[in-house]
C-alpha cells in the first residue's frame, strides 16, 4: 500500500517528519518498504498484513497515525443533493447468488460530462502510483484508496434491459473484460449481468462493454459486497489480479460500502458535473457482525509485565473505533469496529494497546505470570502419539500437502472421492491436495535411502484432504447451523518402516494402548484388526483397525500392512517395508477416558493351553475378540502360540490356532473347576462367534 503524505494529512494534522511517522507505523505492525519524494508530495509505501485490510486506504492509516500522535481524526461526510427523480426508476437490482455478493448498491448520475481530471486529482493518484483514465474513473479509485471499498462505475446507457443481475457464471460463459482480453468463465466466479450477458467480473474487474467512454452522460455506481472466495478462484483461476480484488479477498470494511458510494457521487457531481438520483438502489443485507470482547481489569498488566492506567487503555481503543458497551469494577466490554475483524479475542484487545503505547516500553527482563493452560484432547492425542513414535525411533517427517499425479495414483483408505485440485498449482508440478500420508512418506523414505539413511524409519502427523459428499451436513463450532465445509480434513498420523506385518501392527498397538484404547480389550470401546484388501498392501498382508462402541456403527480408524511390490518399485525402494495410519480425529475421544486400575492379585496364575480349528477366512482378530467375551474378568492374558494347517488331520480349508490363557482371580486361589469352566466359556464364545472347535 503506497500512502500520500499530502493526501494523509486531510485526515490527521501531523507536525511529524515524514521519518517519525514511518518509525511510528513501523513499531505499530505497518512495515515500511520504501519512502520516495514525488513533486512536493511524499509518497511512503507499507506492508500491510492480510489481516488488517483497513490499511488499504488512506483512513485506515490515518486513524492509525491519529492514535500514535495523539492527534484527532477527521473523516469526510458525503451529503448529497438529489433529484427529485429516484434511482428506481431507472435501474433494478437483483441478487441470485447471495453466498457470492451478499449485497449489492447502485446509484445513479445523470448529465455527467466525462473528461480529463483537474490536476489536484491526477497528482495524488500518480503519487500512488496509479495512472489518471479519466474523471469518473479516477474518482471511483480514489474513494477505493480513501476507504479501502473498491467501487465500478457503468455506462447506464449500455446496461441493457434496465436491470443489474449478480449470478454465477453460465456454462460456457465468456466474459471481455476492460483490458479487452475474452475470459472463459466458470460456475465458480460471480458475474454483474444485464439482461442479455455478464457486464462485470464480480469483485475483480469491469467489462469492456460497459466502460466509462467519452460521450458517456449516464453512470450507474457499483458499491458492494463479494464473497472473498468467489473472488479469489476468479482472479486466480483466470490470473487476472486487480488492486478491486486484493482488497475483496481481504474482506473491507462492510460499513465503508454505503459511505464510498455517497462518497464517490458527491465527488463525481462536483468535478463531473450532473445530478443525482433520488435514493439508492440495493439488494440483500450487509453481512456485519462486531465481535464483543471482554477484557478483564489487570490482564494487560499481567500479559505486558508493565501498568497501562485504565483511561489509557480506554483512550487507546475508542481511537482504533472500539466502542466501550460496559465499564465495571470487574473489567470492560468492548464491541469491535466493523473494519476490525480480526479482533475477536481478549488477547487481541491487549496487542493492541501494547502495539499502540510501544513495544520498546515492555522490559525484556520483568518476570510475567504465567498460567498452566489445559492441553486440549487434540493437543494430547498428537502428543502422546509422537512420544510412542519418537521413543521407537522414528524420525518426524514434514512432508507437501500438496502432491503430484503420480502420488495420487494409490487410492485413500479414508474414501474413495478423486482428490482435490488446485488450480492453479501451488507448487509446480503438484496440483492436488493428498487424501493419505503414506505415498509422500514412501517418497521421504526413498530419498533417505538414497543418501545412506542406515534406519530412515519416519512418521508424519498432517491432515489429509477429501471431498465431502454432497448429502454430509455441517455445524459451525457455536452449534448454528451452517453449510457444511466441500472438503473433510481428517487428522492422519502415518508411518513407514522397515519390516513386515507383525512389526507396524505392534507399532500401532503401541499407539492405540497410549491413546487409551487396547486392540481386543473388554470395554466400552474397542479396536479390533480385520483382513482389507488395499492397493498400497500386499495382497494377504494388510488389515484394518475397526473402532467399535456401543450404539455406534463400527468405523475405519486405521490401516496396516507390508507396502506391495509395485508401490515399492514407484517410490524407488528395494527392502521390505511396513506402513500403517491411523485417524487421529476419530481417536481423540479415548485420551480423556479414565483408565481402569485395580491391584495385581497376589494369587497365582493358571496356564491352560486351547487348540481351536476354524476356517481358513477366520482371521485371529476375530477368535481374540471372542476370547475376551468369554474370558470374563478370570482372563488376565491370551497368546497366540501358533497358527498351522494339514489337510489330512484337520480338513481341507481348516486351520488351527494354539492359543495360550492366563487365568488369575483377585479374591483366592483359582480351582482347576474354575478354571475348565472359564476354559468352556471361551472355547464356547468362539464357536458361537467364529464356528471354531477345540481339537481332540
Amino acid at each position: 500500500m503506497i500512502i500520500s503524505t499530502n493526501w494523509l494529512a486531510e485526515y490527521v494534522s501531523l507536525s511529524a517528519s515524514a521519518d517519525a511517522l514511518v518509525e511510528r507505523l513501523l513499531l505499530s505492525g505497518l512495515n515500511h518498504e520504501s519512502t520516495r519524494t514525488i513533486g512536493s508530495d511524499t509518497a511512503i509505501e507499507i506492508e500491510v498484513t492480510s489481516n488488517r485490510p483497513d490499511c488499504l486506504g488512506h483512513i485506515g492509516v490515518a486513524r492509525e497515525a491519529a492514535v500514535l500522535f495523539a492527534r484527532p481524526l477527521h473523516i469526510p461526510d458525503p451529503r448529497l443533493q438529489e433529484a427529485a427523480v429516484a434511482a428506481a426508476a431507472d435501474i433494478a437490482v437483483e441478487i441470485l447468488e447471495p453466498q457470492i455478493c451478499p449485497f449489492y448498491s447502485a446509484r445513479v448520475l445523470k448529465g455527467v460530462r466525462v473528461g480529463p481530471s483537474p490536476q489536484w486529482l491526477v497528482d495524488r493518484l500518480a503519487t500512488v502510483g496509479v495512472a489518471s483514465v479519466n474523471n469518473v474513473v479516477d474518482v471511483t479509485n480514489y474513494v477505493m484508496l480513501e476507504c479501502g471499498q473498491p467501487l465500478h462505475a457503468f455506462d447506464l446507457a449500455k446496461i441493457r434491459g434496465g436491470r443489474v443481475i449478480v449470478r454465477r457464471a453460465l456454462p460456457g460463459e465468456t466474459f471481455t473484460a476492460i483490458n479487452h482480453k475474452t475470459y472463459p468463465l466458470t460456475d465458480a466466479m460471480g458475474v454483474i449481468a444485464d439482461a442479455e450477458g455478464a457486464v462485470a467480473l464480480a469483485g475483480v474487474m469491469g467489462g469492456a462493454g460497459t466502460e466509462i467512454a467519452s460521450d458517456t452522460t449516464d453512470i450507474l455506481l457499483e458499491s458492494a459486497q463479494f464473497a472473498p472466495l468467489s473472488v479469489r478462484a476468479a482472479a486466480r483461476g483466470l490470473v487476472l489480479a486487480s488492486a478491486s480484488s486484493y482488497r475483496f479477498e481481504r474482506v473491507p470494511d462492510p460499513a465503508a460500502v454505503d459511505w464510498a458510494s455517497r462518497r464517490a457521487v458527491a465527488m463525481i457531481a462536483e468535478i463531473a458535473g450532473g445530478h443525482v438520483s433520488r435514493g439508492v438502489v440495493e439488494a440483500g443485507h450487509l453481512k456485519v457482525s462486531p465481535a464483543t470482547i471482554l477484557l478483564r481489569n489487570g490482564r494487560v498488566a499481567e500479559v505486558l509485565g508493565i501498568e497501562i492506567p485504565a483511561e489509557r487503555q480506554q483512550a487507546i481503543l475508542i481511537g482504533l473505533g472500539f466502542v466501550a458497551e460496559t465499564v465495571d469494577g470487574a473489567g470492560s466490554r468492548w464491541r469491535a469496529p466493523t473494519w476490525r475483524r480480526d479482533c475477536w479475542r481478549e488477547i487481541d484487545l491487549v496487542e493492541e494497546i501494547a502495539r499502540i503505547e510501544g513495544y520498546d516500553k515492555v522490559p525484556e527482563n520483568e518476570p510475567i505470570a504465567a498460567r498452566p493452560v489445559a492441553e486440549s484432547a487434540r493437543e494430547r492425542t498428537l502428543r502422546r502419539a509422537s512420544e510412542v513414535l519418537v521413543a521407537a525411533g522414528l524420525c518426524e517427517a514434514m512432508t507437501r500437502s500438496v502432491v503430484g499425479a503420480p502420488l495420487e495414483v494409490t487410492a485413500s483408505p479414508w474414501g474413495d472421492t478423486p482428490p482435490l485440485v488446485c488450480a492453479p498449482p501451488l507448487v509446480r508440478g503438484a496440483d492436488r491436495l493428498r487424501r493419505t500420508l503414506l505415498p509422500s512418506l514412501l517418497e521421504a523414505r526413498a530419498v533417505n535411502v538414497a543418501v545412506g539413511a542406515q534406519r530412515p524409519d519416519l512418521f508424519e502427523t498432517a491432515r489429509g484432504y477429501l471431498a465431502r459428499s454432497a448429502d454430509s451436513s455441517g455445524q459451525a463450532s457455536d452449534d448454528r447451523p451452517t453449510a457444511p465445509s466441500p472438503v473433510e480434513e481428517p487428522l492422519l498420523v502415518s508411518f513407514v518402516i522397515g519390516g513386515g506385518f507383525a512389526s507396524a501392527k505392534g507399532l500401532a498397538e503401541a499407539v492405540l494402548e497410549r491413546l487409551g484404547l487396547v486392540a481386543g480389550a473388554v470395554s466400552d470401546a474397542r479396536v479390533v484388526v480385520r483382513p482389507v484388501v488395499l492397493d498400497l498392501f500386499a495382497p494377504g498382508r494388510a488389515g484394518e483397525i475397526v473402532l467399535e462402541r456401543p450404539g455406534r456403527a463400527a468405523e475405519r480408524v486405521g490401516v496396516i500392512g507390508e507396502v506391495a511390490a509395485a508401490a515399492l518399485a514407484a517410490a524407488g525402494l528395494k527392502d521390505s517395508v511396513a506402513a500403517a495410519e491411523l485417524r487421529l480425529d476419530r481417536l481423540e475421544f479415548a485420551v480423556d477416558m479414565e483408565p481402569a486400575r485395580c491391584r495385581p492379585s497376589d494369587f497365582p496364575a493358571i496356564e491352560r493351553d486351547v487348540n481351536l480349528i476354524v476356517d481358513q477366512a477366520v482371521p485371529w482378530g476375530d477368535i481374540a475378540t471372542a476370547i475376551d467375551d468369554g474370558g470374563g474378568v478370570l482372563l488376565e492374558e491370551c497368546r497366540l502360540v501358533q497358527v498351522w494347517t494339514d489337510a489330512e488331520r484337520l480338513g481341507a480349508g481348516k486351520k488351527s490356532f494354539v492359543v495360550s490363557l492366563r487365568l488369575r482371580s483377585n479374591a483366592g486361589t483359582l480351582s482347576g473347576e474354575e478354571a475348565n469352566r472359564t476354559v468352556e466359556a471361551v472355547v464356547a464364545a468362539c464357536g458361537r462367534q467364529c464356528g471354531a472347535v477345540l481339537r481332540a
